[in-house]
């Protein structure tokens, strides 16, 4: 089951990343889509770095009202997506689908 976010909340949304450690040096993008919806070349916003509670490394990025993914008009289930470049690659991960009530 997708995780829940209310429509009003203001959070941060985390997304597992796997790789070596050295993997928070670089640049981490991500995308918050409706699902169904492929990530475009130009909707991509700074995510941070992080780790969550189990020790995992997660990109994360501030969503809800007043943020550039701003869902309280338009309640559904998304996708994050997650974008790392590097000097050859810009690997992109596919999140877990989360709803918006």
């Amino acid at each position: 089951m997708p995780e829940r976010i209310p429509r009003e909340s203001r959070e941060y949304l985390p997304v597992a990343v796997e790789g070596d450690q050295a993997l928070t040096g670089l640049p981490v993008e991500m995308q918050v889509l409706p699902y169904g919806v492929r990530p475009g070349e130009d909707e991509w916003q700074q995510a941070a770095w992080d780790v969550d509670d189990d020790g995992q490394t997660i990109a994360k990025i501030l969503i809800g009202p007043g943020t550039g993914f701003d869902f309280s008009g338009a309640p559904g289930t998304y996708i994050p997506w997650v974008r790392v470049t590097t000097d050859d690659e810009a690997p992109v991960i596919e999140g877990q689908p989360l709803d918006i009530t």
